[in-house]
């Protein structure tokens, strides 16, 4: 009779290592993702403020804005690589009668066609993958939730082309009349799609620079999806090491020139209530400070140096930090006029001019007002218990710190 008893090697102490055995690579593995998130979204911030001349700010290495940015930016190519990886990759199993053979046997040879798995499909898989990256990316706060009527009929030509096979089985599932009401739903899904991202600008993307990190992405993707259909070739081990040195010699300068990339041309369009470089939709705020620090203030974020209670004017909050913040003039358009760019944080977006950042230093901050769906007129502070409420005003004070000065940044701009 076998032991039961604590010391006893049972069972139940196979299932325990088997479980580690599966637990531990899952756990490296993640451990590996989220470093690498980090380190990509740490880059691509401290490109991008460079660009308004804020380098103090990047140097706080503790923040968990880079790993949702790094997510943000290894999202696009690793969704997309592992979904078209995944579908199409596999054994040649097409009925050689199937139709458009001609067509099928010329797409072989660029890809490996997955297991039964038309093309229609796979379409529509990486269609609404990429419709779901760019709402969360680029998708302004409200847009989702408008959308949401559209993004609901998206699913319906999804699951119609995956009921076909359950309802035709897998005999007439390459029959043409088949394969022509699948590119009819593809169409559809398309369609849908259009108008669920009609109101992204990507036409202004694309005209400040975005192509760069697309044809970047496409070159990665190929060079991945290259050497991994194709084992390393070579007699020995040495020359098998001397080629996957060359493999990662082409897919690392791609892959760190796609991150540059992505923080030059596609990270000023996420938007920065998204944690993003886009403050064209962002509210406005004013800062407020107490008397006693009247003379520590930029002079130009002052209408009136004597005005109660002590504000700036409109000002957009460029980055955070736990000693300071950087902030920009609302209205600031450099040598613009308000007919021209009506919007300065969409020139600020372009690379056309960056705006004066004030570095401001929290010690000397009474509270930040945020401008949600409009404006407010601050008026003299009053006790508390007297004062009514206001709606669409938040107050947020802040801590008192230890530093209590603050510093102008000059203007840039490009041509």
């Amino acid at each position: 009779m076998a032991a039961t008893g604590p010391g006893s090697t049972g069972e139940s102490d196979s299932e325990r290592i088997d479980v580690k055995a599966y637990v531990e690579p899952v756990f490296k593995l993640f451990v590996a993702a989220v470093g690498l998130a980090y380190g990509t979204g740490f880059l691509v911030v401290l490109t991008f403020l460079n660009e308004y001349g804020i380098r103090e700010a990047a140097g706080e290495f503790f923040k968990l804005r880079y790993i949702y940015v790094g997510a943000l930016c290894l999202a696009c190519p690793v969704v997309l690589m592992c979904i078209l990886q995944g579908l199409l990759s596999g054994r040649h199993t097409i009925p050689a009668g199937a139709p458009a053979s001609t067509l099928r046997h010329v797409v072989a040879r660029l890809f490996a066609p997955a297991e039964n798995m038309p093309i229609a499909l796979i379409l529509m898989v990486v269609n609404l993958a990429v419709v779901f990256y760019c709402m969360v990316a680029f998708a302004h706060p409200g847009l989702f939730a408008a959308k949401q009527t559209l993004i609901n009929w998206l699913y319906v030509p999804l699951f119609a082309t995956l009921s076909l096979r359950l309802i035709f089985g897998e005999q007439t599932l390459w029959s043409r009349r088949l394969n022509l009401v699948r590119w009819i739903l593809v169409s559809v899904a398309v369609v849908t799609s259009g108008l669920i991202l009609k109101d992204i600008d990507f036409a202004s993307m694309f005209r400040e620079r975005m192509h760069n990190y697309v044809v970047l992405q496409a070159l990665f993707f190929f060079f991945v999806y290259r050497f991994t259909k194709w084992p390393l070739l070579g007699s020995g081990t040495k020359e098998r090491a001397s080629r996957l040195v060359v493999r990662l010699m082409i897919l690392g300068p791609l892959f760190l020139l796609g991150v540059f990339s992505f923080a030059h041309t596609v990270y000023n369009h996420i938007p920065a209530e998204k944690g993003g470089g886009d403050f064209s939709q962002m509210s406005d705020s004013r800062v407020c400070f107490p008397d006693v620090h009247r003379t520590s203030i930029p002079v130009g974020l002052l209408l009136d140096i004597n005005q109660q209670p002590l504000c700036t004017v409109p000002v957009k909050v460029i980055e955070e930090t736990s000693t300071d913040i950087y902030v920009a003039r609302s209205s600031d358009r450099g040598s613009s006029s308000e007919k021209d760019v009506p919007n300065p944080a969409a020139l600020w977006r372009s690379g056309e001019y960056y705006p004066v950042v004030f570095e401001i230093s929290r010690s000397v901050i009474s509270s930040i007002v945020m401008l949600n769906q409009g404006t407010v007129q601050i008026s003299r502070p009053t006790p508390s218990s007297l004062a009514p409420p206001l709606s669409g005003l938040n107050a947020h004070p802040n801590p008192t710190l230890t530093r209590s000065t603050s510093k102008e940044r000059s203007p840039r701009s490009r041509n």
